[in-house]
């Protein structure tokens, strides 16, 4: 599956206009965001794209990039790349999960947010992505669809969607009817779906904020990591030198 089309796009963008971008905070952010992201440190990149959004939600190019660090992350802690503390009551594929929900949100802020064909193309399509990567076909399909409306000749994109087409669940398939049945049956019931939208909504915002909590833990522990090697390559280093001697 070719997942990782477009995911620089914005990277490069920045790092060719970080001289005139420098000049705002939010893009200060971003710019200190994509050094972290290039030299490895991908979770505590998320901070920096985080801080941009919260002085411009709006910021196409902060949800873009946060967007693109947290599908990177949760690809690392879905194949345990990276370890999650012991003493955590989640595990990593639904970390993993949490993660690609919330980089499809980012995502759709742009894709809603712009008319560019191009930016909109990218969006829709790394939005399938992260719907792909937790085996939502469906969802994943529909995205894939939105992005071949705006670039009808990208393979990839094509071919992503022919993947998650074939992967859909046949009963999901032919369930037109069945759908409809469920939205007149919705309908009866309003009241009692808008308290299960609300709690659903509390239930969300509890696994968004532990999710922030478990990344803290991530880069802590991906800290003390790097510290260990290094200090393991100095020692290497100092055997090596007595050894000459």
């Amino acid at each position: 599956m070719k997942l990782n089309k477009y995911i620089l796009l914005f990277f490069l963008e920045i790092i060719l206009s970080n001289s005139i971008l420098i000049s705002q905070e939010d893009a200060h952010e971003i710019y200190n965001g994509n050094k972290l992201y290039f030299s490895g440190k991908i979770p505590e990149s998320n901070i920096k794209y985080s801080k941009a959004i919260e002085i411009n939600p709006t910021n196409k190019k902060a949800n873009f990039n946060l967007a693109t660090a947290l599908y990177k992350n949760a690809l690392l802690v879905k194949n345990k790349s990276i370890n999650i503390p012991s003493n955590s009551k989640i595990t990593p594929d639904s970390l993993s999960k949490l993660m690609l929900d919330q980089a499809a949100q980012n995502f759709a802020v742009v894709a809603n947010s712009v008319s560019n064909k191009d930016t909109l193309h990218q969006a829709w399509h790394n939005i399938g992505n992260c719907y792909l990567q937790k085996k939502d076909f469906q969802q994943a399909a529909d995205a894939y669809k939105k992005s071949l409306k705006y670039n009808p000749k990208d393979e990839d994109t094509r071919y992503n969607l022919a993947y998650a087409l074939k992967n859909i669940p046949k009963d999901k398939k032919n369930n037109g009817a069945s759908k409809q049945k469920q939205q007149n049956q919705n309908q009866k019931n309003d009241s009692k779906n808008n308290n299960e939208k609300k709690a659903q909504s509390q239930q969300n915002k509890m696994s968004k904020e532990q999710a922030d909590q478990l990344l803290k833990a991530l880069m802590n522990s991906e800290k003390k990591l790097q510290d260990k090697r290094k200090q393991k390559q100095e020692d290497n280093t100092k055997q090596n030198i007595e050894k000459d001697w």
